[in-house]
C-alpha cells in the first residue's frame, strides 16, 4: 500500500504547486478553492492509506524481492452482474443533487442511498472466490 500512498500524496504536492502558481497568476478566487480541495482530497486518501500502511504487513507488491509467482492467485471478489453499483450512483446523484434543489430531495436521496448500499453489501458478502465454488 506504501505504493499508492505515495501516488495519492504526490497527486497532492502536484495539485498544491499548481493551485500556489494559478493562484499568484489569476488571483482567481473559484479556481484556487478548487485547486485546494483537490489537493485535500489527495492529502485525505494518501494520508489514510499511509497510515494503514504503517499497521499492516508488507503486501507481496511492496516489497523489492517478490516474484510474480508470489502474487498469482484470486485477488478479491466483485459482482459481476449487478444493479446494485448503478443504484448506488443512481441514488448518489439524487441525494447531492438535493442539496441544489430542494432539502426534500436530499430525504429521498439518503433513504434510496441507504437502501441501495444495504442491498450491495449484501450480495457482497454473498459473493465467493472462484476456487471456494462447489459444482452444482
Amino acid at each position: 500500500m506504501k505504493t499508492e500512498a505515495r501516488v495519492f500524496l504526490g497527486v497532492t504536492a502536484f495539485f498544491v504547486v499548481i493551485g500556489v502558481i494559478y493562484w499568484f497568476a489569476s488571483y482567481e478566487e473559484a479556481g484556487a478553492v478548487m485547486l485546494a480541495a483537490s489537493a485535500i482530497m489527495g492529502l485525505v486518501a494518501g494520508g489514510s492509506i499511509w497510515f494503514l500502511s504503517r499497521h499492516a504487513p508488507a503486501r507481496t507488491e511492496d516489497r523489492d524481492d517478490a516474484t510474480i509467482a508470489e502474487g498469482a492467485g484470486p485477488v478479491d471478489v466483485f459482482p459481476l452482474h449487478s444493479v446494485w453499483p448503478f443504484a448506488v450512483g443512481l441514488s448518489a446523484a439524487l441525494f447531492a443533487t438535493g442539496f441544489a434543489l430542494g432539502f426534500w430531495l436530499v430525504l429521498i436521496g439518503r433513504r434510496a442511498l441507504a437502501i441501495s448500499l444495504i442491498g450491495y453489501v449484501r450480495e457482497v458478502r454473498n459473493e465467493t472466490l472462484p476456487s471456494e465454488r462447489t459444482n452444482r
